[in-house]
């Protein structure tokens, strides 16, 4: 293949398709994100929309992105990523995900959930903010990357968020780092203001940010109501509502590298989050 080219990927069992772009190329591929974000937004209806076949088949693929080592999940099946990809630590996003969409479908037990988030994401948080940046990321808040180490770690408004919704299902509310993320989110939409271009800037995984919204959206209804005045600001602001119908488009853009040189589409996304009504 031509340097700096994804080659063709096998389709994994159980795994919905997206579509990855770069400057010049784009590749189908099969990872539990996409998938993760499939299961989140058809909720309890998962089962009755997909059949039991199908859905059993998606969750197997989301545990098969589990890290048997540590116990955190990635974005690919272990051993499966793609061969244009360097080897990446586990992910705090993917992790409160698609623990989160096990959870729901009765894979995984709340004590399991529990020790899952308290041995993975929360020992994983900012020590320090990369300097200068804007004023909103905060010491204790929960890296992306979950690797070991006191540097400074790019901070993400939309995994913070995913990782509250964990928390706050798992009852873990009064875990260190939760009440920073929480804090965070909050300065940074506060610190956004009506500016487009200050809101793509919260989430660097999101090139789109009305992935924030659905995201606020999810973890609130997952009891994190240290974030409901967040959620009540967005959705009274035309700017935010108008980003969140983009991510609600047919083949919405669900995440990308940092700041946005990859990016992934889903049409299964758009179409579950139609299904739902989202």
């Amino acid at each position: 293949m031509d340097a700096g080219r994804p080659s063709a990927v096998t389709p994994y069992p159980g795994l919905f398709v997206s579509r990855v772009t770069g400057p010049g190329w784009g590749a189908d591929d099969y990872n539990g994100f996409a998938t993760a974000q499939v299961l989140r937004a058809l909720g309890p209806r998962a089962q009755a929309v997909l059949g039991a076949a199908c859905h059993e088949a998606a969750l197997e693929g989301l545990l098969a992105c589990r890290n048997p080592a540590t116990g955190g999940f990635r974005f690919w099946p272990v051993g499966r990523r793609p061969a244009w990809v360097p080897d990446l630590p586990d992910d705090a996003d993917d992790t409160a995900l698609m623990g989160l969409a096990l959870y729901a479908a009765n894979r995984m037990s709340l004590s399991d959930l529990r020790r899952k988030a308290c041995r993975t994401v929360v020992c994983h948080r900012l020590a320090a903010t990369a300097q200068p940046g804007p004023p909103w990321p905060r010491v204790g808040a929960f890296k992306t990357w979950m690797r070991p180490g006191l540097a400074p770690a790019m901070a993400d408004c939309t995994v913070n968020v995913n990782v509250v919704a964990l928390l706050a299902t798992a009852g873990l509310r009064a875990v260190p780092g939760y009440a920073q993320a929480c804090a965070m989110i909050a300065d940074a939409v506060a610190w956004a203001g009506a500016s487009p271009a200050r809101a793509v800037s919260l989430s660097p995984f999101y090139p789109e940010p009305g992935e924030l919204v659905l995201a606020l959206e999810s973890a609130v209804a997952a009891g994190a109501r240290e974030l409901d005045a967040t959620l009540t600001d967005v959705r009274n602001s035309p700017m935010w509502q108008n980003l969140r119908r983009r991510s609600c488009r047919e083949d919405p853009v669900i995440c990308g590298s940092a700041y946005g040189l990859l990016r992934w589409n889903c049409r299964h996304v758009g179409w579950a989050r139609g299904v739902a009504g989202i």
